[in-house]
């Protein structure tokens, strides 16, 4: 994306929130947004955000997308105070900010310095023409600050923005002309207003619900939010592997936002949903009615209370309910989240997933549901194998009064019934 063009159109504000390591979610929207010529004229930030602004700003979107899919633990934090953890999921990631913040007053934030030094080119982003704001908190006089490229200058911007993104008490403030500087996200994550105040006049946010205060809209602008679907990496947690999901996550959500791509929590093909909904819907629907018919009613009713049988139960499963169950068909057997499905190779293995599974024991289903432990099964696809074999086999009736602890469960193995019933393929 080179610059910023109205062509008469509105003038588009690209806000994006505080959220540390989330940010890499950022720039996979941005990819997005650029590939549907979406061209910011204002662009405005908040600790993370802010640093990811000025790449844009200066039309440095890919140098954002080496450094993200590069980031790690060692790339960020002093390893001279602090050990590398081996698994930067674990809670040592914390109680080395715990530790920084009781004996140092925070983490050391020269490796980000060094980060912004890398990249920042000040002939670019003030020739750049989108504009660009931040937010930032002066700690000393207990007050918001905002920082526009008007108020910059080329000596300044990496001071502000440091300061922007300056996570206390994970880092240490930084220090501007004698006054403390904290993250903007004490005053405003999510910096609409600021946009607004400098023009735009049509406001897509990317908004990584991290934690962080932010402001009522004062002026009726429209709208769009962008954010995560899915859980995104721990915003103090940089990880290669989960930055670069989250990247795919940032893209992925943004073309389902303005519709290109079809789903919730996963991506598929434009209009798959759709087809899929209208060769699988009604038969699902046909075939379920004939074994609720045969289900006792004090059981039915216990059914009734998720959802999706209310949907059925009503005469009629919905379409959202429908694309409901396909994904959490997707969450049961770990299909991954952050790829591009065509819905005939996802249901393909589903069918396939199902057929690996070795069934639960009605003996052990019964054992743990007398001791109250059936919430133990952490593994629920040899459950959906048990239900789906019982379906085949015509036997559903003697394991019918296990539904109500397992209605997804059965509702699963009744949509990969579905599927196997009208292909060719067999176990």
């Amino acid at each position: 994306m080179a610059g910023s063009v109205n062509n008469g159109k509105p003038k588009l504000g690209l806000v994006l929130s505080g959220g540390g390591s989330k940010g890499a979610y950022e720039i996979g929207a941005y990819f997005a947004l650029s590939k549907l010529g979406k061209r910011p004229s204002v662009v405005t930030g908040t600790s993370i955000g802010a640093i990811n602004g000025v790449f844009i700003v200066q039309n440095d979107a890919r140098k954002a997308l080496k450094l993200w899919r590069s980031i790690s633990f060692d790339k960020v934090y002093d390893e001279a105070s602090f050990p590398i953890c081996d698994n930067p999921d674990l809670a040592d990631v914390y109680k080395l900010y715990a530790k920084s913040f009781i004996t140092e007053g925070g983490m050391n934030i020269d490796k980000i310095n060094d980060i912004f030094d890398n990249f920042y080119n000040p002939r670019k982003f003030f020739s750049s023409p989108i504009d660009y704001g931040l937010v930032t908190f002066n700690l000393s006089l207990n007050k918001p600050v905002f920082m526009t490229k008007k108020d910059l200058k080329p000596d300044t911007v990496k001071d502000y923005v440091i300061a922007s993104a300056s996570c206390y008490p994970a880092f240490k403030p930084k220090k501007i002309n004698g006054d403390l500087y904290i993250d903007g996200g004490y005053y405003d994550n999510l910096p609409i207003n600021l946009a607004v105040d400098l023009g735009a006049e049509e406001i897509i946010a990317i908004d990584l619900r991290a934690v962080g205060f932010k402001r009522e809209i004062v002026k009726n602008v429209p709208v769009t939010v962008i954010c995560p679907r899915n859980k995104i990496v721990s915003f103090l947690v940089f990880d290669q592997t989960k930055s670069r999901e989250a990247l795919r996550f940032g893209y992925n959500d943004t073309m389902k936002t303005f519709g290109v791509y079809d789903g919730n929590l996963f991506t598929f093909k434009k209009h798959n949903l759709v087809q899929n909904y209208n060769r699988y819907g009604e038969k699902f629907s046909d075939e379920i009615y004939s074994i609720l018919d045969s289900i006792d009613d004090g059981i039915l009713n216990t059914l009734v209370s998720t959802s999706i049988f209310k949907s059925i139960v009503k005469d009629k499963l919905s379409y959202r309910h429908f694309n409901q169950l396909v994904e959490k068909a997707g969450e049961c057997f770990d299909f991954p989240k952050d790829v591009l499905y065509n819905i005939k190779t996802y249901n393909k293995g589903l069918m396939n997933e199902i057929a690996k599974v070795r069934p639960i024991s009605i003996n052990d289903i019964r054992e743990k549901i007398k001791k109250h432990r059936f919430k133990d099964i952490a593994d629920v696809r040899p459950i959906i194998r048990m239900f789906y074999d019982a379906i085949i086999s015509n036997h559903l009736r003697s394991i019918v009064k296990y539904l109500p602890f397992f209605s997804d469960e059965f509702l699963i193995a009744f949509y990969v019934y579905i599927l196997k019933k009208n292909s060719h393929s067999i176990f």
